[in-house]
């Protein structure tokens, strides 16, 4: 049986939920969720096992998260493709679409079949649609009702969220925020949700710098980048969030992160 890799799932690892009972594979997404004691988690790596959960476990195809920067914009984090980033930040640049509504409302936001809903989004829609896109679905990321952001579902085909999986994809997001907002050993205040949230955010940036180095250093893409870096801290039990920070201090080498494994 397949089993579930708590760094992220494998391309021969797809079929997983098919393969495993589906309550055992929902009970192992809690569990990697709440992960929060490990050596090598990091709050990036607690989002990206959100989204890949959430594609995973769902009709869904493709999954992000964004969360609100200091200017109250939001800014994409973590996506299970390029593809997502794109139709991400293009909402923020116009302000609309179901992640602004989400995160504005701090309610669930569903777009079934985007072609009907050219009113509603109309410069969002045909850039979703254009990326392939045919449903979007959003939930809002909260804790202590502070929304922080929201998480993003996109379909290939038209496809409604059934209501047994929006109850499921609710309780992910509502996880996996309580859990980057705590991953600090010290105790959450009210004003730290702000600070912990930038710091994540801060983190990004950081990784996309590493990643940026390492993509130029290989002539690779910054996902391929992004991509090495991940699997260089998981083979050295390293959070990502670290990796990063020593190649753009130059305490590590792009040479020693692109280097084969052995």
């Amino acid at each position: 049986m397949t089993r579930f890799n708590p760094h992220g799932w494998t391309g021969a690892e797809k079929t997983v939920t098919t393969d495993m009972n589906r309550e055992q594979a929902i009970t192992e997404a809690f569990v990697s969720l709440t992960d929060t004691l490990a050596d090598d988690v990091d709050p990036l790596t607690l989002l990206r096992r959100l989204v890949e959960h959430c594609v995973r476990l769902t009709g869904m195809d493709a999954a992000g998260v964004m969360l609100v920067n200091a200017r109250g914009r939001l800014q994409s984090v973590v996506v299970t493709e390029e593809r997502v980033e794109i139709t991400e930040i293009f909402q923020t640049q116009v302000s609309e679409g179901p992640c602004i509504d989400a995160y504005t409302t701090g309610r669930p936001v569903h777009a079934d079949d985007l072609a009907a809903d050219a009113d509603r989004w109309p410069v969002f829609t045909p850039l979703a649609r254009a990326a392939g896109f045919s449903a979007a679905h959003s939930f809002p990321l909260q804790l202590r009702s502070q929304t922080i952001g929201a998480l993003n579902l996109l379909a290939r085909n038209p496809a409604p969220v059934p209501p047994e999986d929006a109850r499921l994809l609710q309780a992910l997001a509502g996880t996996a925020t309580t859990s980057v907002l705590t991953w600090s050993r010290e105790p959450l205040r009210p004003y730290d949700i702000v600070t912990r949230t930038q710091a994540a955010l801060s983190a990004k940036a950081v990784l996309d710098t590493a990643a940026g180095m390492l993509a130029a250093s290989a002539h690779i893409t910054p996902a391929e980048g992004a991509q090495r870096l991940r699997t260089y801290a998981i083979i050295h039990h390293q959070r990502p969030a670290d990796v990063a920070e020593d190649l753009v201090r130059r305490h590590l080498t792009p040479q020693a992160v692109l280097a084969p494994t052995p």
